[in-house]
């Protein structure tokens, strides 16, 4: 007879899959562990019946942290092959023992392996939920934080899944048991000098004695803040106009607004893929923007400049654009720097006209109504950032300027059921 948790892990972990019918892979993140082996078997029982087109693999990461891990690698390479699935065997050195960097470098090493549209399934569970939301309020998070684990979130080229949350530890047990299938016990789980560790081995049992179920009502708390999180963005697209877009202007009045100000700004950088380090350092980037200054924050690897009462997005080093050389078609063209988004117009370039696009150089002038003007003079009183500058595309043909992306074209280039040109940073 199947246990009911058994059977609750597959109906959860197909109600995800069914969102994705156009999936080819689907990863199992494997550690060895309880949660992971559950998750294991459960994929297997519910792929290779329902989804036969879809091709199921495991990954193990060696963190090298443990004498043990070649064993442990042994071990899962071995119950991959008992339930028939390929797996894949990843080592990678993080940049400390801790928490964070490890799961830092666990996580690039499943990036790396995700081609598009493919899917990451993660065994976190319902006693992980609640103890992620414990440990971000010690932090000190705010809503979006304390929202804990979505079950589904964009990854690199695919999708992260995580079908267990609304399921306990015990269940996973009874899983495994039922599958009769071993697991690891890693001894560093017992490190408590691991905030996670220390709520699950001391927090935990004092919790469970004066709350019994506690890691259940946390983790309907945790998914009532997703919800408020969720309005929060939602109003944050509202004050955005519908879209993120990059750069970002805001609205006099709502500056005047302080907490729906920040709101905006937070969820505006979480759609560029930042998010901020502290409360200080988006405070201090929301100050500035209402007293009318200038400055410049640095998020691991990009910049958000303030400048002429916009936000910007852009990578610290820029690379430099070489000349392209295209034909104009509808679509999207990727650039040494964002992208270069061609659609209809009523008015605008020819569709297959041969074009060169490129960088700026200091002698470049344009035609103006009033004479020409060089490209240096065109940009500063179009109050293009300076940083942007040699990076902004042109678009050349026959060795003649014939239009700064975005910005400016040639009227005498102009024709009905043309293209017009953006460039998305």
């Amino acid at each position: 007879m199947i246990h009911s948790a058994v059977a609750n892990a597959q109906e959860a972990l197909r109600q995800l899959l069914l969102q994705y019918p156009k999936a080819d892979t689907v990863w199992v993140g494997f550690s060895g562990g309880l949660d992971s082996t559950a998750l294991l078997f459960i994929a297997k029982s519910v792929i290779s019946p329902d989804f036969p087109k879809v091709r199921l693999r495991a990954v193990y990461v060696n963190h090298n942290f443990q004498a043990d891990a070649s064993a442990w690698a042994k071990h899962c390479s071995r119950l991959a092959a008992r339930l028939a699935i390929d797996i894949h065997i990843v080592s990678v050195t993080p940049k400390s023992a801790s928490e964070e960097d490890a799961r830092n470098a666990r996580y690039q090493a499943y990036e790396e392996l995700l081609s598009p549209g493919d899917l990451l399934l993660l065994g976190h569970h319902r006693d992980d939920q609640a103890e992620t939301l414990l440990m971000r309020m010690f932090r000190g998070s705010g809503v979006s934080g304390l929202g804990g684990m979505a079950p589904i979130r964009c990854f690199g080229k695919g999708w992260i899944l995580r079908p267990f949350l609304k399921l306990g530890r015990q269940d996973l047990q009874h899983v495994v048991e039922q599958a009769q299938l071993s697991w690891i016990d890693d001894p560093s789980n017992l490190n408590t000098d691991y905030l996670r560790n220390w709520i699950r081995n001391i927090l935990a049992p004092v919790l469970q004695q004066r709350w019994p179920g506690w890691s259940g009502q946390l983790s309907r708390t945790a998914d009532a803040l997703s919800e408020a999180d969720e309005l929060n963005r939602q109003l944050a697209l509202i004050d955005a106009d519908g879209e993120f877009m990059n750069p970002l202007s805001v609205k006099r009045e709502l500056v005047a607004q302080p907490v729906r100000f920040r709101n905006l700004v937070y969820h505006w950088l979480v759609s560029q893929d930042i998010r901020p380090g502290s409360r200080v350092q988006l405070d201090d980037l929301v100050d500035q923007y209402a007293s009318g200054g200038k400055g410049q924050w640095s998020f691991s690897g990009r910049s958000v400049y303030l400048y002429q009462s916009q936000l910007w997005v852009v990578a610290q080093n820029l690379p430099q654009q070489s000349s392209v050389q295209m034909e104009l078609q509808i679509g999207s063209v990727e650039l040494a720097y964002g992208q270069l988004e061609i659609e209809l117009s009523d008015s605008g370039l020819r569709q297959g006209l041969e074009i060169v696009v490129r960088p700026r150089r200091a002698a470049d002038r344009i035609r103006l109504p009033g004479g020409s003007q060089s490209v240096k003079k065109f940009m500063n009183a179009q109050k293009v950032p300076p940083w942007l500058r040699d990076s902004w595309p042109l678009i050349e043909v026959e060795n003649e300027i014939i239009a700064i992306v975005g910005l400016w074209v040639d009227p005498s280039w102009l024709e009905k059921g043309g293209v017009k040109l953006n460039w998305r940073l």
